[in-house]
């Protein structure tokens, strides 16, 4: 099993140009073999983890997107709780 990946691998999974590949490089977030002054390999788990940081972590919804969203699944056992709530001390306090 090859661990190894080439520039043009690299390029393509994680939808860079190679200006960006070389960036990376500067800012020691990927290391590669070099041979003879050019960038021939790459690990597979550091591009691999390096995309994981790249993709855009998914952001929670607000508060009240997620409070609505609980309404339109609940509402009718909420309002029945309710209705069952205001029943019961109807006929307490009587």
């Amino acid at each position: 099993m090859n661990n190894l990946l080439t520039l043009e691998e690299v390029k393509n999974f994680l939808a860079v140009d190679q200006e960006r590949v070389e960036k990376f490089l500067e800012q020691g977030k990927l290391h590669a073999y070099k041979i003879g002054g050019t960038y021939i390999r790459f690990r597979k788990e550091e591009i691999l983890t390096l995309h994981s940081e790249l993709l855009p972590k998914p952001k929670g919804k607000p508060f009240l997107a997620r409070v609505g969203d609980f309404w339109r699944f609940n509402n009718f056992y909420i309002v029945s709780l309710l209705i069952l709530i205001a029943i019961v001390a109807l006929t307490m306090r009587n």
